[in-house]
């Protein structure tokens, strides 16, 4: 099967490193017109860099977990004309440790980022897809959301929340031919696993579940890229409301 795409705008949230920048470079090689979120400006400057400094690129810097910055940049959007027709909520954040050693403003930016984020984009995106007709939104979730993970309860919660919000918005955006689904990677080389893994704490959690994995390795941040452009493809065309664990068969549920 071929999979092509045709020249949209696409929107990728954390996307300077790791599985975002992965999206962000293969629908760039597609011919779509893709805009970057991030909170570090840092991280973006290095992005465009990676990327080639295409013309094809715009980036912003905000909190995915200010829903003020949400809001602005989406007006901008608006005002510019460039609202998106796919969104990929791929940013996200945790730490690996025991729930009892965790307080309350963790537990809220933990949802902040990994849900309350996405619950924003998707309320500030989706009437222009209903406007269209058409359009599709990716959330990157988790398979410790779908199984459970040690030291993960919180992030765990989350994401969970995100796979029930994307099959409760399948259903409701259906009739207007707007795709929702959600792709739950396991262990994947991302610089947050690595700084999760840096804590003594955490590092032998981590180890245990790598070893489980079937396929013998960690995935890579372009497994999960080529699984997002799939989703957002016309051979994707009949899939809504679906969670697609891509985890080397860690998780076969």
């Amino acid at each position: 099967m071929t999979i092509t795409t045709t020249k949209r705008r696409v929107l990728v949230t954390g996307g300077s490193r790791g599985i975002g920048i992965a999206c962000a470079k293969e629908f760039l090689r597609a011919g779509d017109h893709v805009t970057i979120w991030a909170l570090h400006p840092e991280r973006i400057d290095e992005a465009k860099r990676n990327l080639g400094h295409s013309p094809h690129l715009k980036t912003r810097a905000l909190d995915i977990g200010a829903p003020n910055q949400i809001a602005e940049a989406l007006l901008e959007s608006v005002e510019n004309k460039r609202l998106f027709d796919v969104v990929v909520n791929n940013a996200g954040w945790t730490e690996t440790h025991p729930f009892l050693t965790e307080d309350s403003p963790y537990w809220e930016r933990v949802f902040a980022t990994n849900l309350w984020g996405p619950i924003h984009i998707c309320h500030g995106v989706l009437p222009y897809m209903i406007s269209q007709q058409n359009g599709i939104v990716i959330n990157i979730v988790s398979d410790a959301a779908r199984v459970g993970m040690a030291g993960e309860a919180v992030y765990s919660a989350a994401k969970g929340g995100l796979i029930s919000l994307t099959k409760s918005l399948a259903q409701e955006m259906a009739r207007h031919q707007v795709r929702i689904n959600a792709i739950s990677p396991g262990p994947v080389d991302t610089q947050m696993l690595d700084d999760n893994a840096a804590n003594p704490g955490a590092h032998r959690l981590i180890e245990k579940m790598v070893e489980k994995v079937p396929l013998r390795r960690v995935g890579t941040p372009v497994d999960i890229a080529a699984a997002v452009l799939f989703l957002a493809s016309d051979g994707a065309r009949y899939i809504t409301g679906q969670t697609l664990s891509i985890s080397g068969g860690l998780t076969m549920v």
